[in-house]
């Protein structure tokens, strides 16, 4: 994390672009980029201009930007593929001397590039006139239009479809992103090998409660009235509930759970449930994935039922607009750890047989979360934080808060870097989250002695007074990396402050959680049991508060 910075380019510098047209709509103008001089090899890329007429808060736009940066390449992947996410900061006039826009007052800032939509999200139709981009409102059709049109979907790609979609707005939640405007309109698919998602219009989304762009609903997806012009979990996961019905239905407007309770009760369930007038009372994502998943695998097992007959006077979609290009992490079924399972996280199974006593799931918990294959060269906290000099105009900008420091919410240590935004309001949040960065950045930069140190000296974990203990934790630890961390809650039981970690291992086959040995990635959500003690210290985790998802 020592070099995370972020692009800046001239709109001069991108070649006829104007000639490009893709499309337009109410914000801007799409267009392909046939120029990028080299900056950005082999990306395919795409422009959108703001129209003169519409207030954007370019400072939050460089946060969206700079949110990218700071993903771990595995995490950055899985986004990438999922979202059309805004890279680089396009502007016209002076060249900026700062990378925050707000400092460069003689310095425009115009748009931004990203992604270009690939063939895989686009509908080849002689019927549609033309090539259109594959929103999901096709689905949202009888069966018959959808054969005439050439994209027939069945149930079981259906399914996977909704749980590729709720497994990234899940993830966005996790990074304090909110959708806002989820609706089938802003969401495009692929059926080639794995139905997969991708949202477009990724500018329009909440970024740790600003935006770039007011808020706005697509007609029949408006949230209550109290919740208008709002981008939260709990709105996003009522227009998931509504498109996950008319994803069954075959209806552009239906509310009807009738198709979707054929389907599987526990799904209806939870779409009534979203619809439930009281935010709070609305199930979040991570609920839907299980059911999903579980459904999935049940309904693929159905033989397809019979071609329907083409219907000579289909309902025809709206015409697409504007063409918008690609970024995101994959995830499969939550999974949670038994309380009886001696070992999980990305520890090598073959590793953890035969060692001693006290290494209990519950214990290994804080540990899991450890390893690195990286150098272990200690670099120091991240230069980053204010502007690189060189060619504003080609070089790079670190991220920053405003006022030269790290951008709030985040801690940055040698080897990690926690975003603790969905809990910097609590007292202990700061120092919690320095606490988790220095930990883990101490493992993936293997300085182990100097991680041991952030263990309670009553931990369970490991014993910190026997060379034997130390040295089989450090080999443990050697195995993986995590990434992507994520402190999503803080509390306490009166005894310990209790910390939700979630983050991303990587390790090699075999060592996986004991459920799944051979995985090579895993989300996991750890609670762990923390005592304040000269700062604070790791004891172990609590006892039912270990989940993963694999990758």
């Amino acid at each position: 994390m020592t070099d995370v910075r972020v692009p800046w380019t001239p709109a001069g510098q991108l070649g006829d672009y104007p000639s490009q047209r893709l499309g337009g709509g109410g914000q801007g103008i799409v267009y392909g980029v046939p120029d990028p001089h080299g900056k950005f090899p082999g990306q395919s890329l795409v422009y959108k201009e703001y129209l003169p007429n519409v207030p954007y808060d370019d400072d939050v736009l460089y946060d969206m930007v700079c949110f990218r940066q700071l993903l771990d390449p595995a995490a950055r992947a899985f986004l990438d593929d999922r979202l059309t996410w805004p890279t680089v900061l396009v502007y016209r006039d002076d060249t900026p001397t700062d990378p925050r826009p707000s400092r460069n007052p003689r310095t425009t800032l115009t748009g931004f590039l990203m992604r270009r939509v690939g063939p895989e999200h686009e509908l080849h139709s002689p019927v549609l006139n033309g090539v259109k981009q594959q929103a999901m409102e096709f689905l949202l059709n009888d069966d018959s239009y959808s054969a005439h049109i050439g994209l027939p979907v069945d149930d079981a790609q259906r399914l996977e479809l909704l749980l590729d979609l709720a497994r990234t707005v899940d993830r966005l939640h996790g990074h304090g992103v909110a959708v806002g405007d989820l609706s089938p309109k802003n969401v495009l698919f692929t059926l080639r090998g794995q139905a997969r998602c991708l949202l477009i219009d990724c500018d329009s989304m909440r970024y740790r409660g600003k935006d770039v762009l007011t808020q706005v609903d697509t007609p029949d997806y408006e949230v209550p009235a109290r919740e208008k012009a709002t981008a939260t979990v709990a709105t996003d996961s009522y227009k998931f509930g509504l498109l996950a019905a008319r994803v069954f239905n075959r209806s552009q407007d239906s509310r009807d759970l009738t198709a979707l309770r054929s389907v599987s009760t526990q799904l209806a369930n939870l779409a009534a449930r979203a619809q439930n007038q009281d935010p709070q009372r609305r199930p979040r994502l991570a609920e839907w994935i299980p059911v999903l998943e579980l459904e999935h695998d049940r309904v693929k097992r159905i033989p397809p039922p019979a071609a329907v007959a083409p219907d000579p006077n289909p309902w025809q979609p709206p015409t697409q607009t504007a063409q918008t290009p690609v970024l995101a992490p994959p995830s499969r079924p939550r999974q949670t750890a038994s309380t009886g399972s001696r070992w999980f996280g990305g520890l090598l199974t073959a590793v953890l047989i035969g060692v001693a006593g006290g290494y209990v799931a519950t214990q290994v918990a804080d540990s899991a979360a450890s390893g690195d294959s990286s150098s272990s060269s200690a670099t120091g906290t991240p230069s980053g934080n204010t502007y690189v000099g060189g060619d504003p105009a080609t070089d790079l900008a670190s991220p920053d808060s405003g006022d030269g420091t790290t951008p709030s919410g985040v801690a940055v240590a040698s080897g990690a870097t926690i975003d603790y935004s969905q809990v910097a309001g609590d007292d202990a949040a700061d120092d919690v989250a320095e606490m988790f960065a220095r930990f883990f950045g101490a493992i993936n930069q293997h300085r182990y002695d100097t991680a041991l140190k952030y263990y309670d000296p009553g931990t369970g974990v490991v014993d910190l007074g026997s060379s034997a203990g130390r040295g089989k934790w450090k080999e443990v630890m050697s195995t993986t990396k995590d990434s992507d961390f994520v402190l999503s809650d803080l509390s306490s039981d009166g005894r310990y402050t209790l910390a939700t970690l979630n983050f991303t291992s990587h390790q090699d086959a075999g060592y996986g959680p004991k459920g799944s040995p051979d995985d090579t990635c895993d989300q996991w959500r750890i609670t762990y049991q923390l005592t304040e003690s000269d700062g604070y210290r790791i004891y172990q985790a609590s006892k039912d508060g270990v989940s993963y998802t694999t990758c």
